[in-house]
């Protein structure tokens, strides 16, 4: 069996941005919900499923903010014109089978964290939707990353990772809490970079071991980790995944279940006339629209 969690605003932000001029001929902006709706059709058509869920942000931890207050200030505002499409873009969602999910005051990411280690414990395999490098810690034997490559999906695995990033995916927040992450506002040691904290996080296995370690060769690297060792242990508290959220619905509730009706409501309400078109003759049938803008 097969759970596929996707991270909602990312693909919410990208479709918005993607398509900036889409709407009715009324004036209703419906850009992010069309190109989430593409795009969703296209990852149910590609990986066949059995479980399903959209994850959104229900605000930020207040343990995290507690660490560094200005944690995420870097983000910009959700523009109104895709703020006003999110209610109708979760319909949309539900009517393609898939559960919107946003638990009040929790990242997605420690959501989708929660249900990943839950899917692991029942023996069903996760592929996650996101490009957030926090999530790509969580790749392993049962869990893999969706992306679109040339056209073609693929899903990204163990390897990858160790081939971009020279580290394991488990280890992937220990690196980052010396590199940072300028997309979360988490400042790295500075004269660190990517290679060097691999080199030393490999080497020693984690981070608590680096950050303990008394036989570092390297005397400059050792200064700066001695230095900064306040700042790394905050970042790695700010970057590690919590799986222990309590979750709004068990997996076996989120069985994908199509609404063919219902998406045809809505089509038409959104004037998506291709794909009102597509359901009347083959429901299942994937979006023939142009995706690339969205993967590529």
């Amino acid at each position: 069996m097969r759970f596929l969690l996707v991270d909602g605003y990312y693909y919410a932000f990208r479709s918005f941005y993607a398509m900036p001029s889409l709407s009715t001929r009324s004036g209703e902006p419906t850009n992010a919900i069309y190109g989430l709706t593409i795009v969703i059709r296209r990852m149910l058509a590609d990986l066949q499923p059995d479980f399903g869920a959209v994850v959104f942000d229900g605000g930020l931890p207040a343990d995290r903010l507690a660490l560094r207050s200005d944690y995420k200030a870097n983000r910009p505002e959700i523009p109104n014109a895709l703020k006003v499409q999110i209610p109708w873009l979760k319909e949309l969602l539900k009517a393609l089978g898939l559960t919107p999910i946003e638990v009040e005051g929790q990242e997605a990411d420690d959501v989708i964290a929660t249900y990943t280690k839950k899917a692991i414990e029942k023996n069903i395999d996760v592929v996650l939707a996101t490009n957030d490098k926090d999530l790509l810690s969580l790749i392993g034997p049962h869990v893999s990353v969706y992306t679109v490559e040339k056209k073609k999906f693929r899903l990204i695995t163990e390897k990858d990772i160790e081939e971009k990033w020279l580290v394991h995916p488990w280890q992937l927040p220990d690196l980052l809490a010396l590199t940072g992450d300028s997309v979360d506002n988490i400042p790295g040691v500075p004269g660190i970079g990517k290679k060097t904290a691999a080199k030393w996080i490999s080497r020693y296995g984690s981070l608590s071991a680096l950050l303990t370690a008394s036989d570092i060769p390297d005397k400059r690297f050792a200064q700066l980790i001695e230095k900064n060792k306040e700042l790394i242990w905050t970042n790695y508290k700010m970057l590690e995944l919590k799986n222990d959220i309590p979750l709004p619905l068990p997996i076996e509730e989120l069985r994908i279940k199509p609404n063919y009706a219902e998406q045809e409501r809505l089509f038409k309400r959104f004037e998506f006339k291709k794909l009102a078109e597509t359901l009347k003759e083959h429901p299942e049938k994937k979006s023939s629209e142009n995706t690339d803008i969205l993967f590529g």
